[in-house]
């Protein structure tokens, strides 16, 4: 048999690759709702008051660039500035400005800069575009699953191995892929356990669907063995302990074994190839940097474990070039759960789209929002 460690007594050696760490990666889409407000806000964290008065036309403004309309963002503003010429108010023009910094339009942003000198009578703000994050110095090989494990997945199969060998991490795309049947759960782990044994971090890439996938069939009685250990290693690479623990449980029920133990996933290297993509600034602030999209928001889970233990928590959005809509599902849960620890939350240096995006999902309830330093 091919899958040879599939056998009964080679069984010992999936729980032993269950027992090993791996990394979590996943995509944000399932992450889009928010849980509801905590009512208890005890805690003593500081809640700012919610933006009175905002135009429409600006929260509009803001969703609109989360969700990467940088066009329509811009066309928006422009129009709203021009159907508002006695506004003195300068936010929908430090908008403007920031959306063209995020987006590299230095003329547009000078054209700009000399209108607002006209009309407030004062020095414009000057350039400062955000830092791009660095193109990844050796590309994560991918490997891409659909439904079956048939001839063509094994020829890329090969030469994604070979690849693998010698990546500091690899990717694995389940979006495509439907609860399998015995052959290909076999296939499937044979490669997350060939991983393992070559010790590779391993981002998934629509993991969490995925892995509803597995548990519904599951549930519905249509999963084999190899498809049980299927979806603890999937949850063990997403990191979610207490379904696997969970799931465990009920599989040395149903299969009448010992529960594999859960270990937490090994880190994937920064995409950047050079320092984290969110690093500590000082003593309690932390650094998020990029676009935060998904695929990219893991970046919250390593903020939660920044701010586990500690009673204050800097967000720095300095170098923030935008914050996607579907994402901001998993930033609110993450706040919630640190104000419920007890850990207060400050987000500082953010462009005025994000701030004002941060306002209107509620993220003002768990944290206060220090908008951005300007000459």
């Amino acid at each position: 048999m091919v899958f040879s460690f599939f056998r009964k007594d080679k069984l010992d050696d999936l729980k032993a690759f269950l027992r090993e760490a791996q990394p979590e990666f996943g995509p944000g889409t399932e992450y889009t709702q928010a849980k509801p407000p905590a009512k208890d806000l005890s805690s003593g964290i500081e809640v700012q008051e919610a933006m009175g008065g905002l135009a429409p036309e600006l929260e509009e403004a803001a969703v609109l660039y989360a969700n990467g309309k940088i066009g329509e963002t811009a066309a928006l503003l422009n129009r709203y500035l021009l159907d508002y010429p006695d506004n003195r108010d300068p936010l929908p023009w430090y908008m403007l400005f920031d959306l063209y910094e995020a987006s590299g339009q230095a003329e547009p942003f000078e054209d700009a800069a000399v209108d607002f000198a006209v009309k407030f009578e004062r020095s414009p703000p000057t350039w400062s575009p955000r830092n791009r994050p660095q193109v990844a110095s050796q590309p994560a090989p991918v490997m891409v699953y659909g439904e079956k494990y048939g001839s063509l997945e094994r020829v890329k199969q090969a030469r994604f191995m070979q690849d693998a060998e010698k990546a500091p991490y690899v990717r694995l795309d389940f979006s495509k892929t439907q609860a399998p049947d015995e052959d290909t759960a076999h296939a499937l782990l044979d490669d997350i356990v060939r991983l393992n044994d070559l010790k590779k971090p391993i981002e998934l890439i629509g993991g969490p669907g995925f892995s509803v996938r597995l548990d519904a069939a599951r549930q519905g009685g249509r999963l084999t063995e190899a498809g049980w250990f299927l979806l603890l290693a999937i949850l063990q690479l997403l990191g979610r302990q207490d379904d696997f623990e969970n799931i465990a449980v009920d599989y040395a029920v149903a299969f009448e074994v010992s529960p594999p133990s859960y270990t937490p996933p090994r880190d994937v290297p920064t995409r950047s190839g050079g320092a984290p993509a969110a690093a500590e600034a000082s003593e309690d602030c932390f650094a998020l940097s990029g676009s935060i999209v998904p695929g990219n928001e893991g970046q919250f889970l390593a903020l939660k474990k920044f701010a586990s233990g500690r009673q204050r928590v800097e967000i720095d959005l300095s170098q923030v070039i935008r914050i996607d809509f579907a994402v901001i599902g998993m930033l609110l849960e993450t706040l919630i759960e640190l104000s419920q620890a007890g850990c207060k939350v400050l987000f500082k240096n953010g462009n005025e789209l994000i701030n004002t995006l941060l306002q209107i999902v509620g993220v003002n309830q768990f944290a206060m929002i220090l908008g951005r330093t300007r000459a």
